[in-house]
């Protein structure tokens, strides 16, 4: 069996509009196949209009920040197609990360081209609850926000660096 090395892992996170079910994705951060991390902020589709204040005031983005700096859904679908194609992407929260991802490829009737799974699936040696232990190390270690998906990304990307 072939080992799981870091560069074999590509890490994924995505924030959300509000806690909701009909939450949208409005941040998302990945690994690219060279280990970069690559972000992009996403403007809301017409028929995306959940918003949560106190999700606001946590990720610090706004909805205007968004359709000013943001990038279209159909733009990110394809960054992230040409990243993650054909390939097993780890996030931290596999069921809402889920269905945020199955909400921007549904908004454009596109089908995810890549699988994702548990990052604690790429490292067995940790559960859950040790994973989030040590994800609140290396946040506080660095002065990081646990509600910014760039930093969730370089946190599972680290933690598996001090693992490998």
């Amino acid at each position: 069996m072939k080992s799981k090395h870091l560069e074999d892992a590509l890490f994924l996170d995505i924030e959300a509009s509000s806690p909701d079910d009909d939450a949208y994705p409005i941040c998302i951060a990945w690994t690219d196949p060279d280990g970069a991390i690559q972000k992009a902020l996403i403007i809301p589709e017409d028929d995306w209009e959940d918003w949560d204040f106190g999700y606001q005031h946590s990720h610090g983005l706004s909805r205007e920040h968004l359709f000013e700096q943001g990038e279209t859904g159909k733009d990110v679908i394809r960054a992230l197609s040409s990243d993650l194609a054909e390939a097993t992407v780890y996030v931290d929260g596999l069921d809402p990360d889920s269905q945020l991802l199955e909400r921007l490829y549904e908004a454009f009737d596109a089908d995810m081209p890549f699988e994702l799974a548990r990052v604690t699936d790429f490292l067995p040696e940790l559960d859950f609850e040790t994973f989030l232990e040590r994800r609140q190390e290396i946040l506080l270690e660095n002065g990081l926000s646990g509600f910014n998906a760039e930093n969730n990304v370089f946190v599972m990307a680290e933690l598996t660096r001090r693992l490998r």
